[in-house]
């Protein structure tokens, strides 16, 4: 049987959509290498973890404790996704407050990975199960958060605030 223009078009279709799913594959992998090295960069109990999808607003919004749920390719190439860290003066007492953090990160046909967080000026390179790879970034992420602290007045209204970092501004 002849192969027609229309099933050349579908192989090619079949070809991109494959390469597709296999780039989205290798991205949840790394999303999920992402949480597990911050997680204990940060040392954060389970209990103080919480992951938000990034909508088209750049709005913040809950879900299951799933990456599946969270990360979004972007028309910027990235994937976002946001992650909540519930800190407080002591664990598990109140006052808290919910740091809400908009991490992108994408990886390029050389199958080099970057990471930077929404607002960030600074664009990080990591490498795929290398815990070291990260720490850079990590600690640009600690500084900006300890900053956000230091440099910014923060009212305390009751027992639960929130503190948003690197949401998309509209």
């Amino acid at each position: 049987m002849e192969m027609t223009k229309f099933h050349q078009l579908c192989g090619a279709y079949d070809k991109a959509q494959t390469m597709f799913d296999n780039y989205q594959r290798e991205c949840h992998l790394l999303s999920m290498e992402i949480v597990r090295e911050l997680k204990s960069f940060f040392q954060i109990p389970e209990s103080q973890f919480s992951l938000y999808k990034i909508n088209d607003k750049g709005g913040f919004e809950l879900v299951p404790a799933a990456l599946i749920h969270a990360i979004r390719l972007a028309e910027d190439h990235y994937w976002h996704f946001g992650v909540g860290l519930t800190v407080c003066k002591a664990p598990e007492t109140l006052p808290e407050e919910l740091i809400l953090i908009h991490l992108m990160f994408k990886r390029n046909d050389k199958e080099e990975c970057f990471i930077n967080y929404a607002n960030g000026n600074e664009e990080f390179q990591i490498k795929k199960g290398d815990s070291a790879s990260y720490a850079p970034f990590f600690e640009y992420l600690f500084t900006t958060v300890i900053n956000s602290y230091e440099s910014q007045l923060q009212q305390f209204i009751g027992e639960k605030t929130t503190r948003r970092l690197g949401y998309v501004k509209s």
